[in-house]
């Protein structure tokens, strides 16, 4: 698997009113100079990608973002709910060792 491009000050980003998402293999940042955290945050996303592979990543991702607005949850809920997410936002706050890479 190739390491992912980052792409700072992104419009895909700003139309897409997020601050950070990984459509590999690139991240897209809103910001020119996107922190730490959400750097790491989204590089958690890759390293999900690369244990389950990128086309099931999307689809289980989809699968759990649809049913739990199924089950009536507004977007921010279920987007919290996601288990890549809460895998994601658990282990944000550590610097890990590939950030290096990009620094």
């Amino acid at each position: 698997m190739l390491s992912p491009r980052l792409v700072k000050n992104s419009l895909i980003a700003k139309l897409l009113r997020v601050d950070g998402i990984v459509l590999y293999p690139f991240i897209f940042f809103a910001s020119k100079n996107p922190n730490d955290v959400l750097i790491h945050h989204e590089m958690i996303h890759v390293d999900q990608m690369k244990r389950v592979g990128v086309w099931r990543f999307y689809f289980l991702y989809l699968k759990e973002y649809c049913a739990c607005r199924l089950k009536g949850m507004n977007h921010h809920k279920a987007y919290m709910a996601i288990s890549f997410e809460v895998e994601a936002y658990e282990k944000e706050g550590a610097r890990p060792h590939h950030l290096n890479d990009y620094f």
